[in-house]
């Protein structure tokens, strides 16, 4: 049966969406997927078969058998899924797609329901992968209950998903933009340095609390994976690359928000320390409550370290935009690529020096592009 809705809807909304969110979805594969779908043991000498497959498998195992690991399943599931509603329903705020508003509404709703179902579900396919993946290893390792809830918790999304998208097309009054929501922002200093943090608070709130947990995933990944090094000064190296790593989709979108908003600080008379420290200043934020877990967990010494790590290679993950500009694939090759190199550094017992390298990396790229912006 032909379903042309439901063909225009794939073409104007999920490529859109995939298109977007590229850089999202890739630091969701390489923070979580790989590590959900299978964790490689390090030293697999003293153990068994069956036990290198529990620990490989730790992860899925986790979020179908522990509460923690439930929430976080969900909680991902979910914070996905609001993504894509914020996604689409600014899609269909622009002029292109207008004539969804006149052609949908002549079907039935039934019919508008089950073609944003269909367009939901590839979507959410990414979710959807790790859902049914955790239901095989949760029947395959004897928990049944979890597993027999995920495909109806995702069937809920994906209907609940339908019928906003219906609800909001089949709106066809403009509501007035409601300008008063963030009121309580307006006595709040805003220095020249914080401006981001407001674009994110009033603009990029999901992405914030998908890094946040992508953050948190690590942290409790690693420290399940190394359960008797916590005093170990390495394990805090690869903790702050792992934390640095989730946080590529706000360096970048905060690259892009100063390239395109705010083109006229250009012409203020700031130094290179000013705007290096300026740059400090807002991942400092960005990164708090990483950085007092740190300070928390790792005392003085490691605490120090595991943020000034954090801190500076986030600010080299900053800096490589300015030689490569807004060019995602390039700038996750690169990211990548300086992620690997840096773990080698951490594992072979250089962590202080790479803090210390990393700093003035970042100030040597950032110096170059202003000389040359200049000359």
């Amino acid at each position: 049966m032909k379903r042309p809705l439901t063909r225009v809807l794939v073409k104007v909304v999920t490529n859109g969406f995939y298109r977007e969110h590229t850089g999202l979805l890739l630091s969701l594969f390489i923070v979580i997927f790989i590590n959900f779908f299978y964790t490689s043991v390090l030293n697999q000498t003293h153990l068994t078969k069956e036990q290198i497959i529990l620990n490989a498998l730790k992860l899925a195992i986790t979020s179908v058998s522990e509460p923690l690991g439930v929430v976080f399943l969900f909680s991902l599931c979910f914070l996905y899924t609001m993504k894509s509603w914020q996604y689409v329903a600014g899609r269909l705020k622009r002029v292109d797609v207008q004539f969804l508003f006149y052609s949908s509404n002549a079907l039935s709703q039934v019919r508008q329901v089950q073609s944003w179902s269909i367009v939901q579900l590839i979507i959410v396919l990414p979710i959807v992968a790790l859902g049914v993946f955790a239901m095989i290893i949760g029947f395959a390792f004897g928990h049944w209950i979890i597993p027999l809830l995920i495909p109806v918790y995702l069937l809920t999304l994906i209907l609940y998903s339908a019928s906003y998208y219906t609800r909001l097309i089949n709106t066809t009054v403009t509501e007035p933009a409601n300008v008063t929501r963030l009121t309580w922002l307006r006595s709040w200093p805003k220095p020249f340095f914080s401006l981001f943090l407001y674009e994110v608070i009033a603009k990029k709130r999901v992405t914030y609390a998908i890094t946040k947990l992508a953050s948190a995933i690590s942290i409790v990944l690693i420290f399940t994976i190394f359960p008797d090094a916590h005093t170990d000064i390495r394990l805090f190296g690869i903790l702050s690359l792992c934390i640095a790593l989730a946080h590529v989709i706000l360096i970048y979108q905060s690259s892009e928000f100063e390239l395109f908003y705010l083109r006229f600080a250009r012409n203020f008379p700031y130094s290179q320390w000013q705007l290096y420290c300026q740059q400090g200043a807002l991942y400092s934020l960005l990164l708090l409550p990483e950085i007092v877990w740190f300070l928390a967990v790792g005392g003085v010494r490691e605490g120090l370290i595991g943020t000034l790590l954090t801190l500076s290679i986030t600010l080299l993950f900053r800096a490589l935009l300015y030689g490569l500009g807004q060019r995602m694939d390039y700038y996750l090759r690169a990211v990548f690529g300086l992620f690997t190199f840096s773990l080698l550094l951490i594992l072979f017992g250089f962590t202080e020096l790479l803090a210390v390298g990393n700093i003035v990396a970042a100030w040597g790229l950032l110096y170059r592009y202003h000389y040359q912006s200049l000359g």
